[in-house]
């Protein structure tokens, strides 16, 4: 009986064009009843690479045979990830990354009951720190980017109606920049707006593009206003205007990369947020707050 296989393969490309390729491809090759994959020619994969394929083998119903988990993958925690649960767990797999220019694949507790909370700011809070001996982040620097990752974080655990988000990161140091890479595959943000019980009115929004087109512009479905922003329009502004970065968010067949909205062209269940800082040299004057309406 034939089987369909599909072998990724990817090397130090960074260009994040290139990594939504090759996303793609495998999105297409699921779509064709995929049955193998072959990760035996994976010889690096960024952080939006690792946190798809992690997050489609952890949390699919259907996931097709993995094969050719090499050490390379190994060494990152693919594809089933760590996920401490106390602080002494945190430090025992993180300390040894300190060095590194990664950190592993990151399992999060996405549930807002019981301990769900207290771990998942215990663990993130542990990343948070690893990441900054990693890149030498100044305060002004690190702040912002805890606050945003944070931010993005928190529509998850309101939105996702999964059990797990996934975290993913790389400092490519002779490049100048870092990626940190979100993932869950739960209802999405169209999902998000569907499911929505209250006073307002999102009927008009009836797909994935129109939901990213509002989540933009601050039509949010948190049931307060609160004063931390919107979530993914506030993220976008603090890294695009503030840091000079790079915010990829793609959800179902929209793709967000800064200010262009698109059609993806296949469905990506979730979402998955990539952003890209540059960090070769710091703003002393930058000041995070600046851009949080």
């Amino acid at each position: 009986m034939y089987s369909a296989s599909f072998s990724p393969q990817f090397d130090w490309n960074t260009q994040i064009g290139n990594q939504l390729l090759h996303l793609k491809l495998s999105l297409k090759s699921l779509h064709d009843g995929l049955e193998v994959i072959d990760f035996s020619k994976m010889s690096f994969t960024p952080p939006l690479l690792a946190i798809h394929y992690a997050s489609m083998i952890n949390e699919s119903s259907y996931i097709p045979k993995i094969s050719g988990l090499n050490f390379y993958l190994e060494t990152i925690s693919f594809p089933y990830c760590i996920s401490p649960r106390s602080k002494s767990e945190c430090e025992l797999l993180l300390n040894s990354y300190l060095d590194k220019s990664y950190v592993p694949i990151i399992k999060f507790d996405l549930s807002s009951l019981a301990d769900g909370p207290r771990i998942r700011e215990m663990l993130l809070s542990h990343v948070f720190a690893t990441i900054r001996t990693i890149t030498n982040l100044p305060t002004n620097y690190f702040t912002a980017i805890s606050y945003m990752v944070s931010e993005l974080i928190d529509n998850m655990v309101e939105h996702s109606g999964q059990k797990h988000g996934y975290l993913a990161f790389q400092y490519y140091s002779e490049n100048g920049f870092m990626d940190i890479c979100l993932a869950d595959r739960g209802a999405g943000l169209l999902g998000s707006y569907q499911n929505y019980v209250g006073e307002r009115d999102f009927s008009a929004i009836t797909n994935h593009l129109e939901a990213v087109d509002s989540a933009v512009k601050g039509r949010s479905t948190k049931p307060i206003p609160e004063d931390r922003g919107y979530g993914i329009a506030t993220s976008r502004r603090i890294l695009t205007q503030g840091l000079g970065g790079t915010f990829v968010y793609l959800t179902g067949n929209a793709l967000l990369i800064n200010e262009e909205l698109s059609n993806f062209g296949f469905e990506s269940r979730g979402i998955i947020v990539v952003v890209r800082i540059p960090i070769r040299q710091f703003n002393k004057e930058f000041n995070w707050t600046d851009f949080v309406e």
